[in-house]
């Protein structure tokens, strides 16, 4: 008894690390795959990491019965998801992240010959209706740019200047925030009222400047600090503006400005494109403007459009 007492810890923590590399389920070379051969970005490898280790902890109990990855199907697939839907309250769209990520993961393990078939084959996507963006209507548009303009006489400080220059440029070309807080110095044409924007993808695309949006470009670039950076746009340091910064004084002045509405810098994209569309832009122009890859992304604003002339048409037609 003495012998087998002393022998099985070791058995046991021999079992216990063989159960460990094999419940990984090759995350890590997983992980490794999709960041060096597939290029994914830091962040997404990330997501897709804690999305695993969601997935693995939920098994875990499991492990004891000898679980093995051939006993994964999609049935098994599917209690999982609904334990996510029901214990985490999960939105459609954070589910179909995770779905999306097993997706890839168990497509690793297919082509890195640890299965023979996906588990994910037969799983579709949690349903969502597809809601329409938030805008600003053409008063609280305007009531936000009147008082970036009535800052912009009474500016103090450079940086008064910028955060009017931020707001003039975002609704009136229609930049993603990743896009504005990206550019250069050498991205301005001065001759075509123009800015060369780097989008989604890296692809290029350029936008163009009303002339008031200009007006106060050109004022900013009279007091922006000497700067070693190329950013366009710059902090109290001297450095790039982040996304994080623009979004915190966006926030300040839309409350400043007395617009109350749920608004961020990208209501200003989406009041933009739905503004030109009621103004008679074809969705075809928008499309471009935005660096959009599909028409049928640019499409949700004819949807939006046509809510505000029922609107429009409920508050305006003389018989009720």
């Amino acid at each position: 008894m003495s012998n087998q007492s002393a022998h099985h810890p070791v058995a046991g923590q021999l079992h216990q690390a063989q159960l460990d590399e094999a419940r990984n389920w090759y995350v890590e070379d997983f992980l490794n795959y999709i960041s060096l051969q597939k290029n994914l970005a830091r962040r997404t490898v990330q997501e897709y990491k804690d999305d695993l280790r969601i997935f693995l902890n939920y098994f875990r109990p499991l492990f004891q019965e000898g679980l093995t990855l051939d006993d994964i199907d999609a049935r098994t697939i599917g209690e999982y998801l609904a334990y996510l839907r029901t214990t985490h309250q999960y939105t459609a769209i954070a589910l179909n992240r995770k779905i999306a990520s097993l997706k890839s993961y168990f497509r690793f393990l297919v082509y890195d010959k640890r299965l023979e078939t996906s588990p994910m084959s037969t799983i579709a996507g949690a349903k969502m209706g597809r809601s329409l963006p938030k805008v600003l209507n053409h008063s609280d548009i305007e009531r936000l740019l009147e008082y970036m303009q009535h800052k912009l006489q009474q500016a103090k400080d450079w940086k008064d200047i910028r955060n009017a220059a931020i707001v003039e440029l975002l609704y009136a070309t229609g930049m993603r925030l990743a896009e504005i807080t990206g550019l250069n110095m050498a991205d301005i044409n001065l001759d075509e009222y123009s800015l060369r924007v780097l989008g989604k993808g890296s692809k290029q695309r350029y936008v163009f400047i009303n002339q008031s949006a200009w007006n106060t470009l050109a004022r900013y670039l009279e007091v922006r600090p000497p700067s070693k950076d190329p950013a366009l746009f710059l902090n109290r340091h001297y450095t790039r503006l982040s996304r994080r910064a623009v979004e915190l004084l966006f926030d300040r002045l839309k409350l400043e400005a007395g617009v109350f509405k749920d608004a961020s810098p990208h209501t200003l994209r989406h009041s933009f494109a739905t503004h030109m569309l009621e103004g008679g832009a074809d969705l075809v122009t928008i499309k471009e403007l935005l660096g959009h890859s599909s028409l049928s992304t640019t499409q949700i604003y004819t949807n939006l459009s046509r809510t505000h002339m029922r609107e429009v048409y409920d508050q305006s037609h003389p018989r009720q």
